[in-house]
């Protein structure tokens, strides 16, 4: 993968997981990135540098801390939306088979998103 790439796709990897904190925590956005930003162990201003596009280079650290907490947060996803597909299930079938079948499809994703950053796909 060409650095720009590699660059583009650890951008959006960052930029998804500061907007599902800022869906699981209600916090404004900046607010969320910083906290990201310390949970991959950067500064909030590494993370800035990078969803602008100004981050020249992700070196071995920067990626381990990314990775790492990407994985954690799609684990932490699956599992909430595991939990949700079993409340939807128990409500009963003939409530809303769509709903089910789109919370099926979601879970299917992210699920596909954790096997592809494990085996070190994206990244």
């Amino acid at each position: 993968m060409s650095p720009t790439l590699y660059l583009d796709a650890a951008e959006t990897l960052a930029r998804n997981c500061v907007r599902r904190h800022v869906d699981r925590t209600g916090l404004t956005w900046e607010a969320a990135r910083d906290r990201v930003a310390e949970a991959f162990g950067w500064t909030p201003g590494t993370l800035y540098n990078l969803l602008r596009g100004r981050l020249k280079k992700l070196d071995g650290d920067l990626r381990a801390g990314l990775t790492r907490y990407a994985i954690e947060d799609i684990e932490h996803e699956i599992a909430a939306l595991t939990r949700e597909l079993e409340c939807a299930r128990g409500l009963g079938r003939s409530e809303d088979p769509a709903l089910v079948r789109r919370a099926s499809r979601l879970l299917a994703q992210a699920q596909a998103l954790h096997a592809a950053l494990t085996a070190g796909a994206s990244l």
